[in-house]
């Protein structure tokens, strides 16, 4: 039997009450309305407060007796005596920051560093509902003493890229100097941090917020209904007219705060005294820096001032500075609720709402920002040095084109050590190129031997294509076959990337693989059979694609990996994003999860499937393979109308890996596979439905009967009940570790992504993650498990609030949390990060 003794699991990482409290009074919309209701001017008074906090806390905690809540708020207002008036009244912002960065951050080497024991809660509690920022301003504010004004003027032409605040082991420290990180599933557009957003949208409030003002009124959109939701969950007011109204308050705030710690407020300086005047900027603050393009890359700048600001506040308390200081963290936490996932928000559902929302759109036009970020605040040496970014092709070869350029330009500007921006040059400035002077100047670089040009990081892209729902009920989407539309959508995106590299050869050496991503309920790896067949024909031979992230059942997940696996082909160095199915603790799963479930009927005959193949692998599974078989045989049958055994079913539907276009052509019996297509890219693909017309007759007219009669899509698409224990715990280990030998044997490796999986999946914790499990921990290895090769990612680093670093940290953080030592954790570790370089999709010219 597996060891389950050997490591103690403790919670000392759990964050607490307290904490959770100062974060709602600086992220709660009843705190932000209750601070616009009265002048501001008026001190809010304990009491004020208290009430606003405790009815957001109690949709957290309501299980909790009172005295818990009003113990801890005790223990906050309490804490700090600096932070408080000789009346009832309180600086509450400031308080709130010094509680949470006293429980969170400390200082080594003069550098702000998270503790390891708490690095797990800072980024699921802490950064999932506010900016680290001003926590760490808090920090900063306590630790260092000396003139705000050189404070200022010293830090103004640093630009930094990244607000992350992270550990310090000298270990780890050693080991990421020495090898370096490997990344190998990051999403371009997804990585901009919300607090370069933040600083983005107070230049311009309405360009910033003008796309996402068109998401919501296109009623004609279902995505316009999905980011109601979200602004309404974090605030019932929320709109985007609201929003803007926000942007500007806040921008004039920050106007104010800077002028106070520059001492520009004198005695006779009028101040605003309503919330409505802050809008109006009547008066106006007294001018002290001004808005550019530049400063929206300025992360050091925002957290210099913050901390001035809180050390002015301290020595000299203003009723109306602290009430604008805390409107401002208040309009923030809003903003950053709309682009960051909560800690509450589970599922890709809830992910997706944030990616709809178009508010990172303007950040993500340029891409110099984000390499910078990724490279790590060691100017010679960067702490990633792979890298393979993920990017959405475009369906014309102008938008390709466009974005292409972007990327790379980006990318050269990077390498050329561009970024460091002299006062009042923008990005806008760069001198554009065209893409194919770009393509020469990149090889240039990478063919010229340099010891320091080694020290960047190396690039590939890997196009990522979009899986999008498939209904028969709608008319729009239903087609002459099963996503018809999304099949046509592939095929012209696939000839586009193609003609791409017809015209730019040296597009090869960095377009370098293919994926599909976006919701896996959407559509199923079948669907993209044929295009990844046609591209790796076409000299794109490396591929991934995301599969067991999120899933209806446990069972659903697990069959949807099998898929990826044969109908992509998937091997030999070949990827798999998440497959958190294959590694779930399956009696967490089923704890946690109703007892009974929804499925597609269809969609759980191919589970059951699937489910029936794989244990059929294992010896002592016979009893219940038996009893899958009577259920898949009977829903088969219902489904289709008539008899189906298990075994013809099976032959029926692997041959869905087929090209449908041509697959439905085919039934004509003129049809000549020679005059399918008049591009030879596609002619393969007619000629293995043609081979298979002769072969395999009867089984493709049952195929063609699955893919477009509407009787059967009737019968397929009804939601049935399913238990979530439908096998028994062991069942389902072995139905995971038959798939794991698949995965082994075929060598393909699992890119493992923990904040994505932590804030989507079910786990509360990183010791829940079931990486754990794959890096074979002696404790959450499970009997029979084989050793499967796993690869190291941060997903969309801007959604979760963290990057490449942060991953590594928060699994070593985690392993230590279980008991193991510095050196036995690295142990563990180690390979994920080393199988990212090992097998990495880049060109030879870049290794």
């Amino acid at each position: 039997m597996a060891v389950k003794t050997m490591i103690k699991i403790n919670d000392s990482d759990s964050s607490s009450i307290h904490s959770l409290i100062a974060v709602l009074t600086l992220g709660s919309y009843a705190v932000l309305n209750k601070l616009k209701s009265i002048p501001l001017a008026r001190p809010i008074l304990e009491v004020e407060l208290r009430e606003a906090t405790y009815l957001s806390y109690l949709s957290w905690e309501a299980r909790l007796p009172d005295h818990v809540f009003d113990s801890a708020w005790k223990q906050i207002i309490e804490s700090e005596h600096d932070y408080r008036t000789m009346t009832t009244c309180l600086n509450w912002p400031c308080l709130a920051l010094t509680s949470l960065s006293d429980e969170f951050i400390f200082h080594k080497h003069q550098k702000p560093t998270i503790r390891l024991s708490k690095f797990n809660s800072w980024q699921q509690s802490i950064l999932s509902r506010i900016s680290g920022l001003p926590i760490e301003s808090a920090a900063n504010a306590k630790f260092f003493n000396f003139n705000h004004q050189n404070h200022l003027d010293s830090r103004l032409l640093t630009p930094q890229h990244s607000p992350l605040v992270t550990p310090h082991d000298s270990l780890i420290e050693d080991y990421i100097d020495s090898e370096g990180l490997n990344e190998t599933h990051l999403h371009l557009n997804g990585s901009t941090h919300a607090e370069i957003c933040w600083l983005r949208a107070l230049i311009d409030p309405k360009g910033e917020t003008r796309d996402f003002d068109k998401q919501w009124k296109n009623i004609n959109d279902s995505n316009s209904s999905k980011i109601k939701e979200l602004a309404r969950s974090i605030n019932p007011d929320l709109n985007p007219s609201e929003l803007y109204k926000q942007l500007v308050v806040a921008r004039n705030i920050r106007l104010w705060l800077i002028a106070f710690i520059d001492g520009k407020i004198k005695s006779t300086t009028p101040l605003p005294v309503f919330y409505g005047d802050l809008l109006k900027n009547n008066p106006p603050a007294p001018s002290v820096i001004t808005f550019q393009s530049c400063d929206s890359l300025r992360v050091s700048f925002e957290k210099n001032w913050i901390s001035d600001l809180i050390r002015n506040l301290k020595s000299k308390h203003s009723a109306t500075f602290d009430r604008l200081f805390h409107i401002y963290l208040l309009i923030q936490s809003q903003y950053y609720r709309l682009l960051v996932q909560s800690e509450e928000q589970s599922g890709f559902d809830q992910f997706q709402k944030l990616t709809f929302t178009e508010l990172r759109e303007p950040a993500e036009t340029m891409y110099l920002s984000r390499f910078l970020a990724s490279h790590g605040s060691n100017e010679n040496l960067s702490r990633v040095r792979y890298l393979e970014g993920r990017f959405s092709p475009k369906s014309t070869i102008k938008k390709n084109y466009d974005l292409f350029h972007a990327i790379l330009s980006g990318y050269l500007s990077y390498l050329n050590g561009e970024g460091k921006f002299p006062k009042g040059r923008t990005l806008s400035n760069i001198k554009p190129k065209s893409l194919t002077i770009l393509l020469d100047q990149l090889e240039d670089f990478f063919s010229t031997p340099d010891p320091e040009r080694s020290r960047r990081q190396r690039l590939a892209l890997v196009a990522h294509f979009i899986k999008q729902p498939w209904s028969y009920k709608d008319p729009r989407k239903t087609g002459p076959y099963r996503f018809y539309s999304l099949r046509k959508d592939l095929e012209e995106k696939s000839n586009t990337l193609l003609m791409m590299f017809n015209h730019w050869p040296k597009l090869r050496v960095w377009m370098r693989g293919i994926d599909a991503a976006a919701n896996e309920l959407h559509a199923p790896p079948e669907v993209f059979s044929s295009c990844y067949r046609v591209l790796q024909r076409n000299g794109i031979t490396r591929r991934s694609y995301h599969v067991g992230e999120d899933f209806r059942h446990i069972l659903t997940g697990i069959a949807q990996m099998l898929e990826a696996l044969e109908f992509l082909e998937l091997r030999d160095g070949d990827r798999i994003g998440h497959g958190t199915a294959m590694g779930i603790s399956p009696r967490l799963w089923v704890e946690r999860m109703p007892s009974h479930l929804y499925v597609k009927a269809g969609e759980w005959m191919l589970t059951l499937l699937a489910t029936w193949r794989l244990l059929k692998r294992v010896p002592e599974s016979i009893g219940e393979t038996y009893r899958i078989e009577c259920d898949l045989s009977d829903i088969a049958s219902k489904i289709f109308g008539e008899d189906m055994s298990c075994t013809r079913l099976a032959r029926i539907m692997e041959l869905r890996k087929l090209n449908v276009r041509y697959l439905m052509e085919s039934e004509d019996p003129n049809w000549d596979w020679r005059n399918a297509s008049i591009n030879d890219v596609w002619r393969e693909e007619a000629r293995q439905v043609a081979q298979l017309t002769i072969d395999r007759a009867e089984e493709l007219n049952y195929l063609r009967k699955w893919l477009s009669d509407k009787n059967l899509w009737t019968r397929s698409e009804v939601s049935i009940p399913v238990e979530a224990g439908y096998l028994n715990n062991q069942l389902y280990i072995r139905t995971q570790q038959a798939l794991m030998e698949e995965v082994r044997s075929r060598k393909v490796i699992i890119e493992t992504l923990p904040s994505s999986n932590v804030r989507i999946s079910i786990y509360k914790n990183f010791k829940e993650h079931h990486s754990l499990r794959w890096m074979q921990v002696p404790g959450f290895l499970e009997e029979g498990d084989p050793e499967i090769m796993v690869s190291l990612g941060s997903d969309d680093p801007g959604i979760f609030a963290g990057d490449l670093n942060s991953e590594f940290y928060q699994l070593y953080a985690t392993l230590r949390e279980v008991g193991l030592g510095d050196k036995s954790a690295l142990a563990y570790l180690s390979p994920l990060n080393e199988r990212g370089k090992q097998y990495r999709f880049h060109d030879p010219l870049l290794r």
